[in-house]
């Protein structure tokens, strides 16, 4: 019901999986990120209550992040799109990249990360060599930060737009070409690349988030040392990422459309992504109405003039479409700039 159900590809794959020819209206929300607290307070936060019968969609429910039996409202895991895709192609081989693939911590037009990008730029350099460094759009928007990472013998590469349907199989291309994966904080694309069985790596102490500051740092090397320590091995890691990806909650196709409310055609997701969801959204924003309890935002404090300089971006679009053949597992984008 929300433009975030749409974003990263993962509405997408999901189609492709329940062998549809076309995305359709979700009815509920989706989760669009691994997190490190509960997806109702990280993700569903604008959306305190939901009409009946509609769902929140969450990745897994043996997360180390949250418990789902104490957790504010219901939800119900169906495992992450990456893995549906994964599945999807896990007989097609792509060549080796024969770097490391770098996913910094990224900034938003909403939340600014506390990081300097040189301090990472070197670092890479100097434990993985030349390495290929896969930017969020967002910072692509700012051409001294592309600067920084060729300047240090990196190529620097995208996964496109939020929106664009051909995102997740880029992502998907990379951790799984990748000599490994590193990242300045774990996050969703090293907790993706873990999956896959290719060796990961976390630099540095974390960064800060937001008004969320170091928290999100601290918490991730508490409930998961095993990605900070040296000495873990693949195998291990490879177990907790799939855990934490919802793999043992994957859904047949039957099932999986059921669940999203595909299984036939409904009014109220399609009129609730066009109409209400903004409304309610635009509520939170400016303080007239309530959010989850307890909601993690990044974002808090910001005014709300901070969401009209990008106005467009909040809007909803056209659903994305269903990605064929090749497309399933796309070459990364090579910004221009």
């Amino acid at each position: 019901m929300d433009i975030q159900n749409h974003y990263y590809g993962h509405s997408a794959a999901l189609a492709r999986h329940a062998g549809l020819d076309s995305v359709r209206h979700i009815d509920g929300l989706l989760q669009h990120g691994w997190t490190v607290r509960s997806p109702v307070t990280v993700h569903f936060a604008d959306f305190p209550r939901l009409p009946r019968g509609a769902r929140r969609l969450v990745w897994s429910h043996a997360s180390r992040a949250w418990d789902p039996a104490q957790d504010t409202a219901e939800t119900t895991a169906i495992g992450a799109p990456f893995l549906y895709l994964s599945a999807m192609t896990a007989e097609r081989t792509i060549d080796p990249l024969g770097a490391a693939v770098a996913f910094p911590v990224h900034d938003t037009r909403v939340v600014k990360i506390g990081a300097e990008d040189s301090v990472l730029a070197r670092e890479l350099a100097e434990r993985d060599g030349p390495s290929v460094v896969c930017l969020h759009p967002e910072d692509l928007d700012r051409p001294e930060r592309l600067e920084v990472w060729r300047e240090h013998g990196h190529r620097v590469v995208s996964a496109g737009e939020r929106r664009d349907p051909l995102f997740l199989g880029r992502i998907l291309r990379l951790v799984r070409g990748a000599r490994r994966v590193v990242s300045n904080q774990l996050s969703t694309a090293v907790v993706y690349a873990a999956a896959e069985g290719t060796p990961t790596a976390v630099y540095g102490e974390g960064v800060e988030v937001g008004a969320l500051g170091s928290e999100v740092a601290r918490r991730t090397r508490e409930l998961w040392p095993e990605f900070h320590a040296e000495d873990a091995g693949i195998d291990i890691r490879r177990a907790l990422a799939l855990d934490e990806l919802g793999h043992p909650s994957l859904r047949d196709p039957r099932e999986l459309s059921g669940l999203l409310g595909w299984d036939h055609r409904r009014a109220r997701p399609a009129l609730s992504y066009w109409f209400g969801t903004p409304v309610r959204k635009a509520g939170a924003v400016l303080g007239i109405l309530e959010r989850a309890e307890g909601a993690q935002d990044a974002g808090s404090g910001a005014s709300p003039l901070v969401f009209l300089r990008h106005p467009l971006s909040h809007l909803p679009g056209r659903l994305p479409r269903v990605p064929q053949g090749e497309e399933l597992l796309a070459e990364p984008l090579e910004p221009s700039l």
